[in-house]
Parts: C-alpha cells; sequence; structure tokens
C-alpha cells in the first residue's frame, strides 16, 4: 500500500503558490470572458424557456427543477469572491473547497440548458483537484503566519502539500480526452477513420481559418490523416499516467488537437486548454519522492483509487450524466460524406431501444444539416413549413433556447412519444393530450404566440421525424388561441391535482 500512496502523492510535483495565484487568476477570468461558463449562469438561465429546461439528475435530487435569477446571482458573488481569496492563498484549502462547490453548482444549473457543451468539465474537474492542494509559498496565509501568527489549518507535512493535485487532474483529464476517441469507434466504427466525417463536419462547421477549411474538404486523404491521428492522440492519453517521460509530449498533442478544432470548427477549448498548465509544469519541475509518511495519505490514496473505478465504469456505460461527459461529439460516422435518414417502419424499434439506452440506434445532430426530428410552424398563406428554432431566430427572440438544448429536447420527445403510441399500439400522427409531443407542442404554441408579433400567419405547429421517403409527422397542434388556452387550463388542472 505504500507503493501506491507514494506513487498518488509523489509522482508528480506539488502545485507551487506562484502556479496556484496564475491558475486560479487566468481561470477566473476565461470564465468571464469566455462564454458560455458556469459565471453565466444567471445570463443563460435568463434566456432560457422552461420547458425547454432540463434539470440533471443531481438537482432532480435535490428537488430543483428551476434556480431563480436571485440565487445564481448571490451564488456566482459568493464563488468569485472565494476564487479570488484561493488565488491569493487565504484561508487554504477552505477557499479552494467554496470556489469549487460554487462552481459546481453554477455548472450543474447550466448543463440543464447547454444540451451537449461540455468543455467547462475540464474547469470543474480542476477546481476539484485544487480542494486537495494547499501552497503556502506566495500566499496571504504564509504571510500573515509568518508576521501575525495566523494560524494554518493544514500542517506543511501532509498529503495536501503534495504532487496529489495535478496527478488526480491528469486522470480526469486523459478520462475526458480518452472518452472522445473511444466514442468516435463506438458509435462510428472503424469507418470513422476513412476520414469521410471529419472531412463533412469542416465542410458544415463556422470556420475562423476559411483557407484551412478549404484545403480539408478538398483533400480526403488529409482529412483520413487527420482523422486516424486524432482517434489516437485520443486513445493513447492514459498512457500521460503512467509514462512520465510521455506527460508534456501528450499533452502538447491535445492542445495542438484543440486549437486545430478551434480554426476549422465552432469548439473553443480555451478552458480545457488554460487547464493543462496544472499538468505541464509540475511534469517539468524536478521534486523529490519523499518516502516518510505524511498525514491523509491514506485517505488520498482512497480518493485517487475510488475516482478510477468511477472513470472506467462511466467510461464502459457511457454514461453522459452530469458531473461526467461522455459525449460522442462528432462521431457519427458519415459514409461518402452525407446523411442517411431511416426509414419510416423502422422509426418505432430505433425508439425502443434508444428510450432503453441503445443511443447508438438514434443518432444525435451536431450539426442542423444532421437533424433527423424537429419542430415545423406552418404558414397559413403557402402552407410552407418554417423550422421554428430559425424562425425565432429570425425574429431576435431573446428567451428561447440554444440550439444543443433545442435538439436535445426535440430528439428526447420524438422517442418519448413513438415509445408511448407503439405501447397503445396508435399511429404516428395522434395529438392526444397524454402523449409527450402533444404536450410539448401546447406549450411552445403559447411560446410562439407571444414571442413572434406576427404569428397569425401561421396556423399549424408539428413534430416531425426526417425518413427516406420524406418528413413523418409525429404530432401537430393548431395556434389557434381556444385550442391553446383549452390545453394550458387542462394542465393546470391536472398539476393542482
Amino acid at each position: 500500500m505504500n507503493i501506491i500512496t507514494d506513487w498518488w502523492l509523489f509522482e508528480m510535483a506539488p502545485v507551487s503558490g506562484v502556479l496556484r495565484a496564475v491558475f486560479y487568476t487566468g481561470l477566473l477570468l476565461l470564465c468571464l470572458v469566455d462564454f458560455p461558463s458556469p459565471l453565466q449562469a444567471t445570463k443563460i438561465m435568463g434566456s432560457t424557456e422552461r420547458v425547454f429546461y432540463t434539470p440533471v439528475f443531481a438537482m432532480r435530487l435535490m428537488g430543483l427543477s428551476w434556480v431563480s435569477h436571485r440565487v445564481l446571482s448571490v451564488v456566482t458573488k459568493l464563488t468569485i469572491v472565494a476564487w479570488v481569496a484561493a488565488a491569493a492563498g487565504f484561508i487554504q484549502p477552505v477557499s479552494g473547497i467554496l470556489t469549487f462547490l460554487g462552481f459546481a453548482f453554477l455548472h450543474m444549473v447550466n448543463a440543464g440548458a447547454l444540451g451537449s457543451h461540455h468543455s467547462k468539465h475540464s474547469a470543474l474537474y480542476a477546481l476539484l483537484v485544487m480542494c486537495f492542494s494547499v501552497s503556502y509559498d506566495f500566499s496571504l496565509d504564509g504571510l500573515l503566519a509568518q508576521y501575525v501568527n495566523w494560524p494554518l489549518l493544514v500542517s506543511e507535512q501532509s498529503a495536501f502539500t503534495s504532487g496529489f493535485a495535478p496527478l488526480l487532474l491528469l486522470l480526469f483529464l486523459s478520462y475526458t480526452i480518452l472518452a472522445g476517441g473511444v466514442s468516435k469507434l463506438l458509435y462510428g466504427g472503424l469507418g470513422w477513420l476513412n476520414g469521410e466525417a471529419l472531412r463533412f463536419y469542416i465542410r458544415y462547421s463556422p470556420s475562423r481559418w476559411p483557407f484551412m477549411t478549404r484545403l480539408l474538404v478538398g483533400s480526403p486523404v488529409l482529412c483520413q490523416v487527420l482523422a486516424t491521428l486524432t482517434v489516437l492522440i485520443e486513445l493513447t492519453a492514459p498512457l500521460a499516467i503512467f509514462i512520465s517521460s510521455s506527460r508534456v509530449p501528450l499533452v502538447v498533442g491535445w492542445i495542438c488537437m484543440h486549437i486545430g478544432i478551434l480554426f476549422v470548427m465552432r469548439p473553443a477549448y480555451w478552458v480545457q486548454m488554460w487547464c493543462y498548465l496544472l499538468l505541464i509544469v509540475p511534469s517539468l519541475t524536478n521534486h523529490s519522492n519523499i518516502t516518510t509518511a505524511v498525514s491523509l495519505g491514506g485517505l488520498f490514496t482512497a480518493v485517487g483509487i475510488l475516482s478510477s473505478v468511477v472513470l472506467i465504469t462511466v467510461l464502459i456505460r457511457q454514461s453522459e450524466e452530469w458531473p461526467f461527459t461522455s459525449v460522442p461529439m462528432y462521431s457519427n460516422s458519415l459514409k461518402d460524406g452525407a446523411v442517411r435518414a431511416p426509414s419510416e417502419s423502422e422509426l418505432y424499434e430505433r425508439a425502443l431501444r434508444a428510450h432503453r439506452n441503445k443511443h447508438r440506434v438514434w443518432q444525435r445532430a451536431w450539426l442542423p444539416v444532421e437533424v433527423m426530428e424537429d419542430i415545423l410552424v406552418r404558414s397559413i398563406d403557402d402552407g410552407k413549413r418554417h423550422r421554428l428554432f430559425y424562425l425565432i431566430l429570425e425574429n431576435r427572440v431573446a428567451k428561447f433556447v440554444r440550439w444543443p438544448q433545442y435538439t436535445k429536447v426535440v430528439r428526447a420527445t420524438a422517442i418519448a412519444d413513438l415509445v408511448a403510441k407503439y405501447a397503445d399500439q396508435v399511429e404516428l400522427n395522434i395529438s392526444g393530450p397524454d402523449y409527450p409531443a402533444t404536450r410539448l407542442l401546447h406549450e411552445v404554441a403559447s411560446i410562439v404566440k407571444n414571442v413572434l408579433p406576427d404569428w397569425e400567419r401561421y396556423d399549424r405547429i408539428e413534430l416531425v421525424c426526417r425518413t427516406d421517403s420524406g418528413s413523418v409527422r409525429i404530432a401537430a397542434v393548431p395556434l389557434d388561441t381556444q385550442a391553446v388556452r383549452g390545453f394550458n387550463d387542462h394542465q393546470q388542472k391536472s398539476e393542482s391535482l
């Protein structure tokens, strides 16, 4: 056991006071300006319609389905205060723990409004591991202890002053990188390595470097090389945990991958790249392996082992439940760069399997061109159907929902509706008030009437599924005032019973 404890505590150099101050300060600034982040939870929740909000399991356990603007504002301010104290090394490790708890609460709340967005998980993990780190050099605690006999909460000969924190973060971030590679192979198969999927996503993603986008789209061979290299970088991430000489080169590879994504696709991983600072600096810092026993060493070792077991379990189960992420982003394998819709006869079977957590049978859309289910609003004049999200966007409506969360809710509703109708042995185009799609459409109809100044131009709102033979209507409701009001009255009566 001593060998294992020594490895957890002394495999990497501890976080110095200077590194602690630089890391906390830089991360705070990034989270204040890089949207969306947990520190902007008030703004994010304020622009999200409640019907599209899906509280995570941890929130439901706490009995929360929504958090008010006032609570979020207070928690944000208190978190920033604790964050500044942690950066200054004041009242360690309490200030670090309070920073993590505040950030985790805001992160948890945000998770129900952001859909597949997961770039800030790295910050969550980094703030967690910093709860296990104390450094009295370059800190207010050390300064006050020297001049005014300030009491130190943690002994300088405890596991808090070891290299446990950066090694634990390495475990979490290696898992995050590895999960991306595993998801690509699980959801896209070996076909993902041929580069067609990567080429597809580069073609349809907003580009910050158009020249590189044109080069990659025009070169299938280059896309194949980059796809294979990406998966190789992701699958070899765990080597950084066990082979010390590989840590810095592997982390540099992660950074290069993020920069490549930044230039030719939308995701920007500035926060995640900043968190790598806690891996690179301790990896390059000379330190001695202390073999004498330190207090709390056994407890810290247990935390490290338990974290490893949990992450392995999450990876195997492909869990996407907060606070973990196995989101298979950009993992659909697209043959010949084309989106292939399922047949209408497959919808029930696919929905049933997806409902049983077989997520791969019902692909998710990472870009609008991949959408297989949507809400449409039909025009009275010409019968033309408009995609709801873009209709809201065109009218500059401030409060609706972010696109990834919108698609998440619509997809889940379509699956739940198909499963319910299969159980009742009814046809697809049934809009009974007890079916999920009908309930969602009635609530959305109320939103449409409240936010669109010319809503009278439209007479019907529909949820459809895309198939190889065209769109199949799952449910539809009229935008008639009396019909919508009647449904809302029915809902209110049901909730009051």
